[in-house]
């Protein structure tokens, strides 16, 4: 059974779906007071104001949100076909870490981004962070293990599938190509991490990437904090 055989994958598209439609099925999908229940932005949303106020939850609640069906089924699509490519290749752990990291680096590069331009209450939602994160991650990978070229054709699928989102990104009005750029760093930065440690049966190596990683991140948002007080 496919499940069997990518279960982090298949379990992530589960939790976006059941999460929209969820919401949906509430009749309302929105917070008041910009912060608080009541009406306004989708539940859960990263908004920077609130995260300023004390709420960094919304880097992990955002990435399963969605604004839309379109939204949504771009996003799974994306999901399907990377995460399938990504947890064969890097295993479940591994992959389930990735993902997970590259969407908050997504969410950390959008609330630097949102006090550079002053959309501090501009809320944000969706996993094309952490799916550009999976991107970044094969790339992180392939250049620590010095397989990294174009001329490679799994590599230079992705390079192309890469800018032509980052294009889309720029193209299109109110998609963050900041969060796409961030979850791609976050991936890449996991990914050179985690090259070394992929065939070693060590349990301190396994988990070292992924520590280091989330150490960085919250550097990152402690140096965030310090910068909207």
């Amino acid at each position: 059974m496919a499940f069997s055989r990518l279960p982090v994958t298949f379990s992530l598209i589960a939790a976006c779906v059941i999460v929209y439609v969820g919401l949906a099925g509430a009749g309302s999908s929105t917070v008041g007071s910009l912060c608080q229940p009541g009406g306004g932005a989708i539940l859960g949303s990263l908004i920077p104001l609130c995260v300023a106020e004390g709420q960094p939850w919304r880097l992990v609640t955002s990435i399963f949100l969605h604004s839309g069906i379109t939204h949504l089924l771009l996003n799974m699509l994306s999901l399907y076909f990377l995460g399938s490519f990504a947890e064969a290749t890097f295993g479940r752990g591994r992959f389930f870490a990735m993902y997970g990291l590259s969407g908050i680096a997504g969410g950390l590069a959008y609330l630097y981004w949102s006090v550079f331009t002053g959309a501090i209450a501009q809320p944000a939602v969706g996993a094309s962070g952490a799916i550009f994160g999976l991107l970044g991650g094969v790339f992180g990978y392939a250049i620590r293990r010095g397989t990294f070229s174009a001329r490679d054709p799994v590599i230079g699928q992705l390079l192309f599938l890469t800018a032509l989102n980052l294009f889309l990104g720029f193209s299109i009005p109110n998609v963050s190509n900041a969060a796409h750029l961030g979850g791609l760093a976050g991936g890449l930065v996991y990914g050179f991490l985690l090259a070394p440690t992929v065939f070693s049966q060590k349990r301190l190596a396994a988990f070292a990437p992924a520590a280091i990683t989330l150490g960085i991140e919250a550097l990152l948002l402690g140096a965030w904090y310090l910068l909207v007080v």
